[in-house]
């Protein structure tokens, strides 16, 4: 495996030597008191170990966060299929302006970040490290470590908190071996938010035992694209035309997901005004009115094949107003979703039974 080239350290020294204590993870015997949380700092034991994380933020807009309740994440460690390896809790924070969390005994569980836009700075016992477009980072449990957002360009990133049996081992793989690269550098790659965004729609479609599966095989499946990205570093990144075709198969495949424009371009590795300009190129709309269309034509299948409510449709598709879904179909379909589903279905009633020679 090639070496992975460092990311630029901002400083080495300056901070406070801290003892490194990391007592195994043993799913059987998973014991976590739920959060004791005010607006600023989240307490919460982890068999029996006292664990505090120091927030500074405010709601940023577009955010999205989802957390296992503990006891969920108490079963599903003793699961054979998903004590491997689960996600506990997750988001996506967009432009996190004033965005800071500092855990001085580190978190429970492993941490992810993936850096999709912006800059960050992260704080680590060895020292500090700016984090930028396409750096993941990767933290083992019970270690101090602090990150916030850059003041002037406030990153937009995913995290992730997992564990499991083979967390360690997927920890070791991807950071050369005990923690040597914990930010790993990458091309920017569509399939890491696809990854992300399909973990986040599994667990808000539910927290049964098949999601909780889906999460976790998608959690490989994320660990195993960056562990190929790291593998395959020297390979040309691919043409703009191809990122771009790219998209438009992520667009097609998570008409329900909530994937912003600035997502997407950040994901192809280019600026949103960049990203704009080819989009428009390549398929002569711009990536708004492509995804809309996309999202109203997976509608018209809807509304045709089923006789789900209107409002229920128009979040299976990834809009939550209603009555903005309307406008736009009709805008788009010169009909109302209504209108549109009494058409299809009449003209399918063949008139007298129908023709069997047309058979």
């Amino acid at each position: 495996m090639s070496t992975l080239p460092k990311v630029k350290r901002v400083r080495a020294t300056s901070a406070k030597p801290r003892s490194r204590v990391l007592p195994p993870v043993d799913p059987t015997a998973f014991s976590l008191e739920g959060y004791m949380a005010d607006p600023k700092t989240r307490v919460f034991n982890f068999n029996g170990r006292k664990l505090v994380s120091v927030l500074g933020r405010e709601d940023f807009p577009g955010e999205r966060i989802f957390k296992l309740p503990t006891k969920i994440v108490e079963s599903a460690s003793r699961q054979p299929l998903t004590a491997a390896l689960l996600p506990c809790r997750l988001g996506y924070f967009p432009r996190a302006q004033g965005q800071k969390v500092s855990r001085p005994n580190g978190d429970w569980a492993f941490t992810l970040l993936y850096c999709l836009d912006g800059e960050g700075v992260l704080d680590l016992s060895q020292g500090q490290y700016r984090i930028t477009r396409g750096t993941f980072v990767l933290l083992r449990p019970f270690e101090f470590h602090a990150y916030a957002a850059e003041p002037e360009q406030p990153w937009s990133y995913y995290w992730i908190h997992f564990n499991g049996t083979v967390a360690q081992q997927y920890y070791d793989v991807l950071t050369g071996g005990g923690g040597k690269h914990v930010c790993i550098a990458v091309d920017s790659d569509l399939r890491f938010v696809e990854n992300f965004e399909k973990i986040l729609g599994t667990f808000q479609e539910g927290q049964a035992y098949k999601n909780l599966v889906q999460a976790s095989s998608a959690m490989h499946q994320l660990l195993g694209d960056l562990f190929g990205q790291i593998c395959q570093r020297s390979a040309p990144q691919a043409s703009a035309g191809a990122r771009i075709e790219r998209t438009l198969a992520m667009m097609r495949k998570n008409v329900g997901a909530h994937v912003s424009i600035h997502e997407l371009a950040a994901s192809a590795g280019m600026s949103h005004a960049y990203f704009t300009l080819q989009f428009r190129k390549h398929t002569g709309q711009s990536p708004r009115s492509f995804f809309n269309r996309q999202r109203v034509a997976k509608a018209c299948e809807y509304l045709a094949a089923t006789d789900t409510k209107v409002e229920n449709i128009a979040r299976l598709v990834g809009y939550e107003d209603p009555f903005y879904f309307c406008r736009l179909f009709k805008r788009i379909t010169q009909q109302t979703p209504t209108l549109y589903r009494r058409s299809v279905r009449k003209a399918s009633v063949v008139p007298g039974g129908g023709d069997p020679r047309s058979e």
